[in-house]
């Protein structure tokens, strides 16, 4: 649903019919469900995806802790105690994750494995029927283990995730403007701002396309949308500079990455830590 904020129904017509015009570019994620603001210093129209946090989340394919935390500006660490899940954070297909203290945690289902970090690209699948109160996972289905969970270093090094002017500021008061948008041709090398491990992989948030995270220690992660395409796997150790991504479009429909460092869960300024 699109929300108008200070602007014209012309320009809300006008904004539609470029959104959806997009769906079918290449390397291009539709972003869905945007507030529409107006930039106070210069007029610009922003597009931001603003989710309602639910009291309990139900996983789905594709997610990970990392991810359904990041989707709701959660710390993943705060998200796994509220829930019992310990590290390596594996969560599965139909499990309930809640977002309420005062809430019940169900029991996990025993059923399909979600997405958990691992050395290749994780998959699907089924398990055997149990009564057990712990999920099982059949031996006749090949399923990745989990890596050993990574620490990364206390004193992090950080450099940009490409060269371009910038074309969105981080604002401490919004909801929405949670980074920076760096501009930046289709198809640009994206390079890791730091030294870490890919958490997140893939399209399932809406409003960052094709998605990275990285955590590069207990405290911080980072992330780099509206790719074109990704270079790296979940479970990948990744060095400071390595190349993970190829840039691409963001809700504008001009070339742009957008990039987010998190501190236990809270977004900071970027350009605070960026040399």
């Amino acid at each position: 649903m699109i929300r108008l904020m200070s602007h014209g129904r012309g320009l809300a017509g006008a904004l539609l019919l470029l959104l959806l015009s997009a769906c079918g570019g290449k390397g291009y994620i539709p972003v869905q469900d945007l507030a529409i603001s107006a930039d106070k210093s210069g007029g610009s129209i922003v597009l931001h995806y603003k989710p309602k946090t639910p009291n309990v989340y139900t996983v789905k394919g594709g997610d990970t802790l990392f991810a359904i935390a990041w989707r709701y500006g959660w710390d993943y660490k705060a998200l796994a105690k509220l829930n019992n899940i310990p590290a390596p954070y594996i969560i599965y297909v139909g499990q309930k994750i809640a977002f309420n203290a005062t809430g019940t945690v169900p029991k996990k289902p025993a059923k399909t494995v979600a997405k958990t970090v691992s050395n290749k690209a994780t998959t699907t699948t089924n398990s055997a029927n149990t009564t057990s109160a712990k999920p099982t996972v059949s031996s006749a289905k090949q399923v990745n283990k989990p890596v050993k969970p990574y620490q990364g270093s206390s004193s992090l090094r950080w450099q940009w995730p490409l060269q371009g002017g910038i074309v969105q500021k981080f604002v401490s008061q919004s909801e929405t403007n949670k980074g920076v948008d760096i501009a930046a041709k289709p198809g640009s090398q994206v390079r890791a701002a730091a030294e870490g491990q890919i958490v997140y992989a893939g399209n399932g948030i809406q409003g960052y396309g094709n998605l990275l995270i990285i955590k590069h220690n207990d405290t911080y992660l980072s992330a780099y949308a509206y790719n074109s395409l990704l270079l790296v796997a979940e479970g990948d150790i990744v060095k400071l500079g390595q190349l993970i991504a190829q840039s691409g479009k963001g809700p504008q429909l001009d070339g742009r990455l957008h990039f987010e460092i998190r501190k236990d869960g809270r977004p900071v300024n970027p350009q605070s830590y960026l040399p």
